[in-house]
């Protein structure tokens, strides 16, 4: 049988893939879990993440063995979080550097500084995703805490409360900024485009909208797009208005509101039912790899938008028309370059935008391209093939029953063409698809875990949604009507 499965997808370029296999050569301090083997496919801009069967079941079983001992402590988590914001804060020292006029040895300096952030925040989120592993022993902890049998749907929503961190992921921030603006607006009595243009130009409200562009907007360009200003977040406040109505915003909770409802949920749930130590450890540590999923992403969008100016010159250097050829050369070919003063060129890149395999074993990263690429995932990736199918199931994340009209939305360059009340199909969500998310009424994704971005918003905007359908991509077209019955697990294709 063929070692390795499809984790996930995302854009992402060969840089990002081998800083992602380079990050799980280096141990995480107190644990020791480390990924051993991985492979990753990369097809134009979409790179396939891909875990080893065994490599994954042996990390499930010493997971759960460390959470027993007692080894996933706050302390844990915060000093996984401290050591990638210390990398961030150290790019941003050479942010707005004059890197054109510094030295082949200072440009590479800084790139190794950079490539840091690759490697200190990937292996983590990683472990984050392989957490959503120990969903059966959840299951098993919360069936024995309840004693009894409940409904299919209480018991989701148990798992979904249970499972939602007590701090505010980077979407829910940026959320709770924008809610904050849009109840100030709203708290006057002339809700009117012309009211709401002169709004915005208040002092106190564009400082606030640079605030955002500040702290959140660099957030949307995840590997390859570009950040979101303080015009696009005053554009994305009057669309909710137009689209939403006045009442409805009025009566919507912010995300502050939802968790601190969320909390209390919890504490009334540990008061009501007996929990033994391990289960309470688990619930924390399913909780706190969901915002190590969350924060390091975002340190890691973070470290890539304040190192552009960088990327620009190194590209520049090197022969290459902007920051994203750049990140098709591994970082030892980018180095030798510099130090020899050497140039490539554009269709050497573009050789390997096409297709490349990078394979992690014994601690060596191994690279293919061309041909020798499609001989490797030929031989070690099983591939998924539906065939010609109506019906499938998933894992739900959220529950509801929707019919509607399907969208198939892989990226950014999707999010245009979805329209308000869709039901959304995709690979796996990232943070650049909320916008989408938001529009959605149900949600179909291959991938994810009750761990995902994917699950982690559907339940803040209470969508219903299944991840780990495998099949929606692949079976579902643009404008199929289809059923989706998150609370039983099931997909239906009605018409086509």
């Amino acid at each position: 049988m063929k070692p390795y499965t499809v984790l996930g997808v995302r854009n992402r370029t060969l840089m990002t893939s081998y800083g992602l296999e380079d990050s799980y050569r280096q141990k995480i301090a107190g644990t020791e879990c480390m990924i051993e083997k991985n492979l990753e496919v990369g097809k134009g801009f979409a790179a396939h993440t891909c875990s080893n069967t065994e490599d994954r079941k042996r990390l499930r079983i010493l997971m759960e063995k460390e959470i027993r001992e007692g080894k996933y402590t706050q302390a844990f988590f915060d000093a996984i979080d401290k050591t990638y914001k210390d990398t961030v804060q150290d790019i941003k020292t050479f942010w707005k550097a004059d890197h054109a006029s510094a030295s082949a040895a200072e440009l590479i300096d800084r790139f190794d500084r950079f490539f840091r952030i690759y490697v200190t925040t990937i292996h983590p989120m990683v472990l984050g995703i392989y957490a959503s592993d120990l969903q059966d022993v959840f299951e098993s902890e919360l069936k024995n805490a309840l004693g009894e049998e409940v409904p299919q749907d209480e018991f989701i929503a148990l798992v979904s409360t249970l499972l939602t961190p007590t701090r505010l992921t980077q979407v829910q921030t940026e959320e709770q900024r924008l809610m904050e603006i849009l109840r100030q607006f709203l708290a006057g009595d002339d809700h009117s485009k012309q009211a709401f243009d002169a709004f915005i130009t208040q002092s106190d409200i564009r400082a606030r909208f640079q605030e955002l562009e500040e702290r959140c907007g660099w957030f949307h360009m995840e590997y390859l797009g570009e950040p979101h200003t303080a015009e696009d977040y005053a554009a994305q406040v009057w669309t909710r208005i137009e689209s939403e109505g006045v009442e409805a915003l009025l009566g919507q909770q912010s995300p502050q509101e939802r968790l601190e409802s969320i909390v209390s949920q919890q504490q009334e749930f540990y008061a009501a039912h007996e929990c033994t130590k391990f289960f309470r450890d688990l619930i924390f540590a399913m909780q706190e790899y969901l915002i190590v999923l969350d924060y390091s992403k975002a340190d890691l969008v973070e470290g890539i938008y304040y190192a552009r100016s960088l990327l620009n010159e190194l590209g520049r250097r090197v022969g290459l028309k902007d920051w994203v050829g750049v990140r098709y050369l591994l970082p030892d070919e980018l180095k030798e370059l510099l130090r020899s003063g050497k140039r490539t060129d554009e269709s050497y890149i573009a050789d390997r935008r096409k297709r490349y395999a990078l394979l992690l074993e014994d601690m060596k990263i191994a690279p293919y391209f061309g041909d020798e690429a499609d001989r490797i995932v030929e031989e070690l990736l099983v591939r998924d093939e539906p065939g010609d199918i109506r019906e499938f199931k998933g894992r739900t994340a959220f529950p509801g029953k929707v019919r509607g009209i399907a969208c198939i939305v892989t990226g950014a360059q999707d999010r245009d063409k979805f329209q308000q009340g869709q039901i959304m199909v995709t690979r796996d969500t990232t943070t650049e698809l909320t916008s989408v998310i938001k529009k959605a009424s149900a949600i179909i994704a291959d991938q994810g875990s009750l761990l995902s971005h994917t699950a982690i918003v559907s339940r803040e905007f209470k969508i219903p949604c299944l991840v780990q359908t495998k099949f929606g991509t692949k079976v579902i077209k643009d404008g199929d009507e289809i059923e989706v019955d998150a609370s039983n697990g099931t997909v239906k294709i009605l018409s086509r």
